[in-house]
């Protein structure tokens, strides 16, 4: 059975866009039982600490709220990336016209063709245990 979600957006910028209204935004869509925040905003890399979509995303997977960001919009320069925190799906396009086949070797020998650019020639060929933090601390391995 389908299940319909409820969908919301919240402004936050008008001529600035300030991380504190971005929290705010951030904090009402949590308040008000969002399962999905998406905000699409980029900017300068900086320490988690200092960046409210990391803080804004971190307080939304405490609560089981998955969050996925732009990568940004700067084009290839490097360090363009936005939102790299670990517990952020960063979501980036582009146009290469090619596939770069990047094979994931499951524990139950399926064999998954993803797409990668990062293709590392000393990557281990021994499996590696799937690990989510979980809520509260607690670990799941599979």
């Amino acid at each position: 059975m389908a299940t319909l979600a409820h969908v919301a957006m919240y402004k936050v910028c008008d001529n600035t866009c300030l991380d504190s209204a971005i929290l705010v935004g951030m904090d009402a869509a949590i308040e008000d039982g969002a399962d999905v925040l998406s905000p699409s905003f980029d900017g300068a890399s900086v320490p988690f600490y200092k960046d409210g979509i990391a803080v804004g995303a971190f307080s939304a997977i405490q609560k089981g709220i998955f969050v996925s960001c732009s990568a940004g919009n700067a084009g290839l320069v490097n360090s363009s990336l936005s939102n790299e925190a670990p517990w952020i799906l960063t979501v980036g396009a582009s146009t290469v016209d090619r596939n770069l086949r990047a094979t994931v070797y499951l524990g139950n020998k399926d064999l998954p063709d993803n797409e990668s650019l990062f293709q590392p020639k000393d990557f281990p060929q021994d499996y590696m245990p799937l690990v989510y933090p979980g809520l509260k601390g607690v670990q799941h391995v599979a």
